[in-house]
């Protein structure tokens, strides 16, 4: 069954925490009304008034001409938010399976980027978002490059050469994607299921890891390799977490700027939504280190987001789009039109089996949990033994 969105109250001493109120009852439906009738401002962001308006590009292998990059985008999905945006065919992802959704953020990349934009000097090899790209950042080729804009603007480097530093190296990894090089515990599985489950890896690598290879624009400065490179960007990731407020709000909604707040306000996060104000994306930044001992390369300190490219950007930022969403809603699994997120029966499987199909399993950590527990193979990203068993 379809879970009902429900007004949430927040409590000002404690942003993070959630109170579930009684909508029928007067003190709930009065503040149903003033939570989600009242006038809100839905871009608090002054210094960005074009944010989540724009269409931006990217161009193939800018920095080896001249341009290197100093801004790193942490992308993140919010799972139930991304598997109910795009019907059947998110639905039929296996991050989206009945014993694999979570109410929570999971890696979707982590990309290079500029913190203003690149002259593209002739628009080679440039890209466009397009309004209606696909949550998965899949560029859209535009009919010619003066699509981009006036300027012709590269906003990411993408698809980069390999670099000189790396051509050779000794113990230096795969420059062809390499999945047997992901990071390898239940715990990355759960914090990255995209990766693992659905090989996101295959586009994420050649398309924006290849990039974080290069340290400077001769490239003889050691960049990433494609294990450290997983090695970062499961690190940053997993230490960024999910917000509790996140996780309590699942099937309610929440005020874009209390949404916002949670990431340390509108400047600190671009936050995607669907056409229905449906949270799919949370993207944040960091500074490139300078390749020194005291400032290695990889994402640093967090930032603000720069308005021109991320802030403005509707793909990473839509939900901040004037008049578009001034209450974001926080799908829970069993709203994502997936088949729901079934409860746990001690009948469905019968008097022996613990684990079986369409049930949620005993509770666990990793597969050693499940072990001996009858009918069950591993334990799923969801936290549950199931009867599936891991793919090889």
């Amino acid at each position: 069954p379809v879970e009902t969105l429900r007004p949430v109250a927040r409590v000002d001493s404690n942003p993070g925490s959630a109170v579930q109120l009684d909508s029928d009852s007067s003190v709930g439906t009065l503040l149903k009304a003033l939570r989600f009738d009242a006038p809100t401002d839905p871009n608090p962001d002054p210094e960005c008034p074009d944010a989540g308006a724009e269409t931006h590009g990217g161009c193939d292998d800018p920095i080896a001409n001249g341009t290197p990059f100093d801004l790193w985008e942490l992308a993140r999905s919010w799972t139930p938010g991304f598997c109910g945006s795009g019907g059947k065919r998110t639905c039929a992802k296996k991050e989206c399976a009945l014993d694999a959704m979570t109410a929570t953020l999971t890696l979707h990349g982590l990309w290079p980027s500029f913190s203003k934009p690149a002259d593209l000097g002739g628009a080679r090899g440039a890209t466009s978002e397009g309004k209606n790209a696909a949550p998965r950042r899949a560029a859209v080729e535009p009919a010619n490059a003066n699509e981009l804009g006036a300027a012709a603007s590269c906003f990411w480097p993408q698809n980069c050469a390999e670099p000189s530093w790396l051509i050779g190296a000794e113990g230096s990894s795969s420059w062809q994607y390499d999945p047997a090089l992901l990071p390898q515990s239940p715990e990355n599985e759960k914090l990255a299921p995209a990766w693992y489950s659905d090989g996101l890896g295959a586009h994420e690598w050649p398309k924006h890891g290849t990039c974080a290879t290069w340290a400077d624009t001769s490239g003889a400065v050691p960049g990433f390799d494609q294990a450290s490179y997983y090695a970062a960007t499961f690190d940053l990731a997993r230490r960024e977490g999910t917000p509790a407020g996140l996780v309590a709000a699942a099937g309610s909604k929440l005020a874009l700027a209390e949404l916002q707040a949670m990431f340390g306000g509108p400047k600190k996060v671009a936050l995607g939504c669907t056409s229905k104000c449906e949270l799919v994306q949370v993207v944040t930044c960091y500074t490139q280190g300078k390749g020194t001992k005291d400032d290695p390369v990889g994402p640093n300190a967090q930032i603000d987001c720069p308005c021109t490219g991320v802030r403005d950007s509707h793909y990473d930022n839509s939900c901040a789009e004037k008049h578009a969403c001034s209450l974001v809603t926080i799908l829970s699994p069993g709203q994502t039109g997936c088949g729901g997120h079934p409860s746990p029966s001690p009948d469905a499987c019968g008097d022996v089996l613990k684990c079986c199909p369409g049930v949620l399993g005993p509770d666990c950590t990793d597969d050693a949990d499940c072990l001996g527990e009858s009918g069950c193979a591993r334990c799923a990203h969801s936290g549950h033994c199931t009867n599936e068993p891991r793919d090889t």
